[in-house]
């Protein structure tokens, strides 16, 4: 999809479908006046005719031109209500998406969206980058495995009333970055396991470092045996695809007082459980367990190209967990990167397995043993009873520093990848405590998420860190606006916002 912008208004503008924001509690918009009278009054009486609250979220109203007016569709989309007279870079993002999706319906190739509405300034700057980042978001497509050509493409999307300014520029240029890298993460996660395996990713890694100026070490088996990373080799021993840590490093152009940020993401490529062998219905979706891999690979794509000023290392802990003859065993004791010895009770908990090398190995500073990172965050498609904690639509976080965390949240919160802290709750360590090693894999079978992240403050050398269990909404089988059916990408704008955020406080 090509994507323009112009300052005129979209009664100016020829598309075959034109959309436009409707504000609860504002009767009518510029843009919505101006097309009103165009229609000769048609318009607003279509709108109030089919919803008695046009303002409210989601709320959709098209109307058939029937040739009278320069576009054949105008949707109306309902934003809710602004606050403070401005709305949330969310709701602008729905907008867009339910604007691109209300154009394919109607097959239209060309949408012209208004951002009128915003207003001038800071707020205007926002909902236009928030705009092409739904708008991005909601044309994405999965690609390449069906043999038929896929479905109906919007061809063009023209943003209407924005503002033309260098600082224009610098959004649009960013809210490109990334939806290209979500789009990029989504890609990864729904490609199937026998393509995406940990070799790929570390192919696609150096990709990356080649394309993007990133410094990429992709550790394969013979380099983590002599780093004694025991934890991932166990997880990855049961497959053919043998398993990978990937390591890639942005450096800032100038020098930067600001720690470095470690990134860190579960790339289990396909999880069968290993001889704790899951249920059939809950293997058929299990390629999406490297989904915070993906989303690190994709934050580091986006910084590569935003190029913000601060050192930035993202690790990808790659492994396929299968069942097989030389597969770890419940009741095996693996040592790890750091020294802890763990008793396996459950091998379907592998994911904070391979995490505990990965975030042993950044916190030591990864390769070439440099500075220890100021903040360590890890991704994690980790238990499915995050999902019994918060539904669908909210992840897990938890930490040691407060400020991180707070930070996570707050940008979350901008980036519409919304969180929730959870305790780590001192009280239960003693649910992992093992006969025979340092610690269990698995807790009491009470507070899964929890004693998943009181697993991995094990191997975080008490370093400032944030665990993120994404397990919940890495992956969705119902479409939402700018999130079609299957991989979300989740997280990719949120690591990079907090990457943003550290290089611009220094």
């Amino acid at each position: 999809m090509k994507l323009g912008r112009v300052a005129t208004t979209v009664g100016k503008l020829r598309a075959d479908l034109i959309a436009v924001p409707i504000v609860a509690g504002v009767p009518v918009s510029r843009e919505l006046a101006e097309l009103d009278k165009e229609s000769g009054g048609k318009l607003l009486r279509e709108v109030r005719r089919r919803s008695s609250e046009p303002g409210k979220q989601g709320a959709l109203s098209i109307y058939q031109t029937h040739g009278e007016m320069r576009a054949d569709l105008i949707v109306a989309i309902g934003v809710g209500r602004a606050e403070a007279q401005r709305l949330e870079p969310e709701a602008w993002r729905r907008f867009a998406g339910q604007a691109i999706d209300a154009a394919r319906g109607a097959r239209a190739k060309s949408v012209a969206i208004s951002v009128a509405s915003a207003g001038a300034g800071e707020p205007a700057l926002a909902a236009l980058g928030a705009v092409v980042e739904g708008a991005l978001l909601a044309d994405y497509q999965i690609e390449g495995w069906k043999t038929a050509r896929g479905g109906f493409r919007v061809e063009r999307c023209t943003i209407a009333g924005a503002p033309a300014s260098r600082g224009a520029d610098r959004v649009v240029a960013r809210a490109e970055a990334l939806a290209d890298a979500t789009r990029f993460a989504r890609d990864l996660i729904n490609g199937p396991a026998e393509q995406v395996t940990p070799d790929h990713l570390g192919r696609i890694s150096k990709r990356l470092g080649r394309e993007h100026g990133l410094t990429v070490h992709v550790h394969g088996p013979d380099e983590m045996k002599r780093l004694k990373m025991g934890a991932i080799l166990a997880v990855g021993r049961g497959s053919r695809n043998e398993p990978r840590l990937i390591e890639l490093i942005h450096r800032p152009r100038r020098g930067s007082s600001a720690g470095p940020v470690a990134l860190v993401g579960k790339g289990i490529t396909f999880d069968s459980g290993g001889l704790s062998l899951k249920p059939p219905a809950s293997m058929e979706i299990q390629k999406r367990d490297m989904a915070g891999g993906a989303a690190v690979l994709g934050a580091m794509q986006a910084i590569a190209a935003l190029k913000p000023d601060i050192e930035v290392r993202g690790y990808v802990a790659a492994a396929e967990n299968m069942p097989g003859g030389r597969a770890y065993r419940p009741g095996d004791v693996l040592r790890s990167f750091n020294g802890k010895t763990i008793e396996v009770l459950n091998t379907d908990a592998e994911g904070r397995l391979v995490l505990a090398d990965a975030l042993g190995w950044a916190a030591v500073g990864g390769f070439g043993r440099r500075v220890k990172p100021r903040w360590m965050v890890d991704l994690a498609t980790l238990t499915g009873a995050v999902t019994t904690a918060l539904g669908r639509s909210i992840a897990g976080v938890m930490g040691t520093d407060r400020e991180l965390v707070r930070r996570l949240i707050e940008i979350g919160r901008e980036t519409g990848e919304p969180m929730w802290e959870l305790p780590l709750v001192d009280e239960y360590v003693s649910g992992m405590d093992s006969s025979i090693a340092d610690l269990k894999n698995v807790g009491d079978g009470t507070a899964g998420t929890i004693y998943g992240g009181l697993f991995l403050r094990e191997f975080t050398a008490g370093l400032p860190w944030a665990h993120l269990d994404i397990a919940a909404v890495a992956y969705t089988d119902k479409g939402r606006p700018y999130v079609p059916r299957g991989a979300v990408g989740w997280g990719v704008r949120t690591l990079v916002g907090l990457v943003e955020r550290a290089a611009q406080e220094g």
